[in-house]
């Protein structure tokens, strides 16, 4: 009796005592989810060989650093110059330039012929020179640094070979020849090269502030002084400030341009101007295309879809290419199409494990029944992850997926 009055009491006691919730646990702070940006594909603009080429114009100084000339002041050496010369620029790094160049040089008798004969007075005598170089143009800034077509400051260092072409000295030099001095006046032709470095500053979208510096290595004689029988080449210092002028490309643009392809959505992101130049021009190649698309069982049609290394997704510009195979279909109901898919495994740019042939098929299938309602029956697929496609590959896109026309 005792023992459950002791056990009622006890289990009256809980009872009374107040409930508790259970803790909830703390809940995750919440963060927004990161922004990827959407792969950038670096697409260069086809240009051909009447694009990208400029003009050059310059004038400064030019210092001849040849025998006799130490110890001479400075101002009395330096000589005025001129140049003129164009090229092309073939990437955003290589350039080739054709200089022309006009300059007056001066020359110093030895200090030991003047000293032996007064007949030779300060031993000075001027003279001309004309030469013709073609350089070559390899741009730092856009080697070390990520190209920039909006970048004011171009830092380029060039190599060039030609022909130094020395006249016109003083008539002193043929009298002193007669007193024995050894100089000849007569006109010397000599090979020459020069090396330099060429800064750029971006004045506009035409043309460039230029700054110039080239040492040039010529023949002994090319002053007019030869000392020694064997080859010993001379020097001579030019720097020079000028302009170059940029003449307009067939898009109607004065800059050698990278424009930014979004694989997504076709080409966004860069200037308005060059996006809707290369939006008709691709509109106008479109236009071509399909107008050229005639039957011929058992031929390719010359339109294909691209993709880039890696991808199966058909972007925008390629989707237009699926809308000419669509309006083919729909303007020759006599013609049925096989869709053949490759990947680039044959070149090994591409892994024959990730399946890209099927996959590339498969979209552009998609594609043909969800955006322009072709009827599934006029159409086909096959795919070899091996086989080597019909049409080479372009840098780094692979035309994945072509279209063979088969009589219905």
């Amino acid at each position: 009796m005792l023992m459950l009055l002791a056990f009622a009491v006890v289990g009256n006691a809980q009872q009374q005592q107040k409930w508790k919730a259970p803790k909830r646990p703390k809940r995750p702070k919440w963060e927004a989810p990161k922004q990827r940006a959407p792969e950038v594909i670096d697409v260069w603009r086809p240009y051909n060989i009447s694009d990208n080429w400029f003009l050059d114009f310059g004038a400064g100084v030019s210092l001849s650093m040849a025998e006799n000339m130490k110890g001479h002041n400075f101002g009395e050496i330096w000589q005025p110059m001129f140049d003129f010369g164009f090229g092309k620029q073939f990437s955003n790094v290589w350039t080739t330039r054709l200089t022309f160049g006009y300059k007056k040089q001066k020359g110093w008798a030895s200090k030991e012929a003047i000293a032996a004969s007064s007949l030779l007075g300060d031993g000075d005598y001027t003279f001309q020179m004309a030469s013709l170089y073609v350089d070559e143009m390899m741009s730092l800034t856009n080697i070390f640094c990520p190209y920039n077509e909006l970048r004011r400051l171009d830092i380029q260092v060039f190599a060039g070979m030609g022909m130094n072409y020395s006249f016109g000295f003083d008539d002193k030099v043929d009298r002193w020849t007669r007193y024995g001095y050894p100089v000849d006046g007569t006109d010397h032709i000599n090979f020459a090269v020069r090396a330099g470095l060429s800064c750029l500053f971006k004045l506009g979208e035409t043309a460039d502030l230029s700054l110039q510096g080239a040492y040039n290595l010529v023949g002994d004689n090319y002053n007019g002084v030869q000392h020694s029988e064997s080859f010993v080449p001379e020097s001579y210092l030019d720097i020079s400030l000028g302009v170059r002028v940029h003449l307009m490309d067939h898009y109607g643009n004065s800059r050698f341009y990278k424009v930014r392809r979004w694989e997504a959505t076709s080409l966004r992101g860069t200037e308005g101007k060059v996006a809707n130049l290369l939006d008709n021009e691709k509109l106008k190649e479109y236009q071509e295309r399909e107008s050229s698309e005639v039957v011929a069982f058992g031929e390719l049609m010359k339109t294909h879809v691209s993709f880039y290394v890696d991808r199966t997704f058909v972007n925008d510009n390629q989707m237009e290419n699926l809308r000419i195979v669509a309006d083919f279909l729909k303007k020759h109901p006599d013609v049925n199409l096989i869709v053949k898919g490759y990947s680039g495994a044959s070149a090994k740019s591409e892994s024959r494990s990730m399946h890209l042939a099927e996959k590339r098929v498969a979209s552009v299938k998609k594609a043909l029944l969800k955006y322009y309602n072709v009827d599934p029956a006029r159409f086909e697929t096959w795919f070899d992850e091996d086989a080597e496609p019909p049409f080479p590959m372009k840098g780094e896109w692979i035309d994945g997926v072509v279209f063979q026309m088969v009589e219905k």
